[in-house]
């Protein structure tokens, strides 16, 4: 199965479904980050490949700054640090891809509008960040995909700089390696081994269908108007 199509049938689940799969082969809460990490807005779903990003705590002071320009100058020097992942991503070399950010629970805004856009027009499909998003309220009318622990209006100016680009990181608890596949909805965030993926797939579709068939059935005792959560199901009278 090739990457793409992999992909394409594992944004086809829940959650709930992947979940189950991931249950069936025995990584009972494996890959399941914590209540805490909630999406931005609701009705958002993402499916991709795990670019991860390590930052850590700052270990010097920021300059005190007597002007705008002295101040964005400073601010400049800051980011081509803290946000030096990013550089790859804007050349172009990735796609499907799901940024995974190990802040520590540190609440500094790494994700805003300005980046959000910049990011889904290099093939970001979804962010997660164990740590803050900013400008949330931009974020959710642009459509920008954000999966975080807090929300902020702090920059990361003087509090965090980088730690690594595409290594093993540990977000909210959970390990997650380059590559790995990265799956969020309402529900939150679940991490599938890159290598045990297709036999996830292989129950997760299997649990989808059999729920859809069930929910089917109780929409028409209720005497509910089908929809698109049940699939194939809903066609049938």
């Amino acid at each position: 199965m090739t990457n793409e199509e992999l992909l394409k049938r594992i944004r086809g689940c829940r959650l709930a479904d992947l979940s189950d799969g991931m249950d069936a082969i025995g990584l009972v809460n494996k890959g399941t980050m914590s209540s805490r990490m909630r999406p931005i807005r609701p009705g958002i779903s993402m499916a991709g490949f795990a670019y991860t990003v390590k930052l850590l705590p700052a270990q010097k002071e920021v300059k005190v700054c007597k002007s705008y320009e002295e101040y964005k100058k400073e601010l400049d020097n800051w980011c081509s640090d803290t946000y030096s992942f990013f550089g790859p991503i804007a050349e172009g070399k990735y796609k499907d891809i799901v940024v995974v950010v190990d802040m520590g629970g540190y609440p500094g805004g790494l994700w805003g509008s300005e980046i959000g856009m910049n990011a889904a027009k290099n093939g970001v499909v979804g962010v997660v960040l164990d740590g803050a998003c900013r400008d949330t309220y931009e974020c959710n009318i642009e459509g920008v995909n954000v999966w975080c622990t807090q929300r902020t209006f702090n920059h990361v100016y003087g509090r965090l700089v980088s730690g690594g680009v595409n290594i093993p990181i540990e977000c909210d608890g959970v390990t997650v390696r380059p590559n790995d596949i990265v799956c969020g909805d309402d529900d939150g965030v679940l991490v599938i081994p890159y290598e045990r993926a297709e036999e996830v797939l292989m129950f997760a579709e299997a649990v989808r269908k059999d729920d859809q068939k069930v929910r089917a059935q109780h929409y028409k005792d209720l005497g509910l108007p089908p929809d698109e959560t049940l699939g194939e199901f809903a066609q049938e009278k």
